[in-house]
Order: C-alpha cells, then sequence, then structure tokens
C-alpha cells in the first residue's frame, strides 16, 4: 500500500517478488511431495499472499484464490493416495483464503482512508504540508502549498525542508514546540519560495505522530505588507498632525506676541496723551 503511484522500475520490481515468490512456493511444493517432506511448504504460500496484500490490496482475494487452487492442485496431483495429506491440504486452503480476504479487507479499508485523507488534503483551503523532525524531510504536501511557494508539488516531495525553511534557528525552536507542547502552538515563519522571494506563513502542527509532524500553513504575507502599508500611513498622519499642531502653536506664539506688542504699542500712547495737556498749561 504505497501513497504513491508506482514508478515503472518499481512495478517490474514488485512484479518480479511476488513472481519469484509464487515459483519458490510451487518449486519447493514439487521438491517435498516428490521427497516425502510434508511439513514445511505450506508456509511458503503466505509469503505471496501478503505480498499481493501489500501491493495489491484490491487484487488479492483473486490471486489467494489463485494461489490456493495452484497449492492444493499440486498436493492431490502428487499426493493422491494420502488421505490424510489431502485432508490436510484442504485445511490449509481454508486458511489460505482466509488470511487473503481478512487482509485485503483490512488493507482496502487503510486505502479508502488514505483515499479520503488524501481528499481533504488536496482539496483544503489552507497549505499542507509534512516532514520528518529528525532527517527533516517533506513527506507530504499539498498543492495549494507548492503553489504558494511557486513550486510543482513533485518538485518538493522527498526533498530537505531547508530547501524552503532556511533558517535553522526557527526551525529548531518550533520542533522543540511541537515536542513540548500539548496544544497547537500557531507560529510566523518566513519560506523562501521558489524565485527566491520571502514569504510569511502562520503555520499551525495538526498532528504530531513519533518524529513526523502535519501543519497546515496559511499565507499572511499580503495581510503583513497591508497590515504594514496602513501603520505607515498613521504613522505619517501622526507625523502630519504633529508638524501642524507644532505649527499652529507657532502661529498661537506670535500671534499672543503681537497682541502684547499691540497693547503695549496702545499703552504707551495712551500715556503720552494724558501728559500733553498738562505740558501745554505749564507752556500758558
Amino acid at each position: 500500500m504505497r501513497e504513491y503511484p508506482f514508478s515503472e522500475f518499481e512495478e517490474v520490481l514488485q512484479l518480479f517478488i511476488i513472481a519469484a515468490a509464487c515459483i519458490g512456493a510451487i518449486l519447493t511444493t514439487v521438491f517435498s511431495l516428490t521427497h516425502n517432506i510434508t511439513e514445511v511448504f505450506p508456509f511458503l504460500y503466505i509469503l505471496p499472499i501478503i505480498l499481493v496484500v501489500y501491493f495489491y490490496p484490491r487484487r488479492a482475494v483473486l490471486f489467494t484464490l489463485c494461489i490456493s487452487l495452484m497449492y492444493i492442485s499440486l498436493i492431490f496431483l502428487l499426493a493422491s493416495g494420502n488421505t490424510t495429506l489431502m485432508v490436510i491440504a484442504t485445511a490449509w486452503f481454508a486458511i489460505f483464503m482466509t488470511i487473503g480476504v481478512v487482509a485485503s479487507s483490512y488493507a482496502n479499508r487503510l486505502v479508502e482512508e488514505k483515499n479520503r485523507i488524501r481528499h481533504i488534503i488536496d482539496n483544503s483551503q489552507d497549505g499542507i504540508f509534512c516532514f520528518d523532525l529528525s532527517s527533516g524531510l517533506l513527506i507530504e504536501i499539498n498543492a495549494k502549498f507548492a503553489k504558494h511557494l511557486r513550486f510543482e508539488r513533485t518538485e518538493l516531495l522527498g526533498s530537505d525542508i531547508s530547501r524552503i525553511w532556511t533558517d535553522t534557528a526557527e526551525r529548531r525552536r518550533f520542533s522543540a514546540l511541537v515536542t513540548t507542547e500539548k496544544k497547537p502552538v500557531e507560529t510566523e515563519i518566513l519560506l523562501r519560495a521558489r524565485d527566491g522571494t520571502v514569504l510569511r506563513f502562520v503555520i499551525s502542527p495538526l498532528e504530531v505522530t513519533h518524529d513526523r509532524v502535519l501543519c497546515s500553513a496559511v499565507d499572511v504575507t499580503g495581510e503583513k505588507i497591508v497590515d504594514e502599508e496602513i501603520r505607515k500611513t498613521l504613522d505619517d498622519l501622526e507625523e502630519q498632525v504633529r508638524a501642524r499642531t507644532a505649527h499652529l502653536e507657532r502661529i498661537n506664539e506670535e500671534l499672543k506676541a503681537e497682541i502684547l506688542e499691540h497693547r503695549r504699542f496702545e499703552s504707551t500712547i495712551l500715556e503720552d496723551r494724558k501728559s500733553m495737556p498738562d505740558t501745554e498749561e505749564e507752556r500758558k
């Protein structure tokens, strides 16, 4: 049950391993029956069944039926005179089928659950990424997160997270937080996009298991720019208000000085006028 589709080489390798296990079980059965060895060879059929359940869970029941029929056919062909062995072979046939049906049923449920989680992750409005805390490898990301960073999803899968999260100290602090804190910790970090642009994200751990952490990531770069522009505008307005207030205070002080000067001037003129009649009388 692989998370990602097989490459052509992997597909051929898996088929080769399954074929080798089947051929080995069949040849061992023929050799054992012709040499009167009856204790070991039935166990060899469990291996190819388990391999098919792991690699191809949807085809496991059909494969189990085929390999079980092959097993019981060899018994009836090569040991038809041994009634005890044929009864045991029938029991092993039932055991093989039980293993195949139960294991494939469980494996199919796991595949369906993975597909459901994959659908949720791929259609999430937030960026999602999962990385290994010890190795730093990106285990999983969704298309939304890759798009934020101008990458293709396949370009980042399996690469080191330092490719996008360049601040080592920041990563270590986050790793320490998620391993010690019991509640989700929102952290603001800087990530580097493919074109070298530094973007600001708020990440929150959704699940921490062993050395792996699954996080949601929200791009707040635009919001941060808007906040900074608003703050700058407010600072500019405040500076303009301070400058205007200082200008008005200077004008007010100047007006006060002019009024005082005007009053002093008026007082001087009035005093001069009062003193003028007395002087004229003295002259007469």
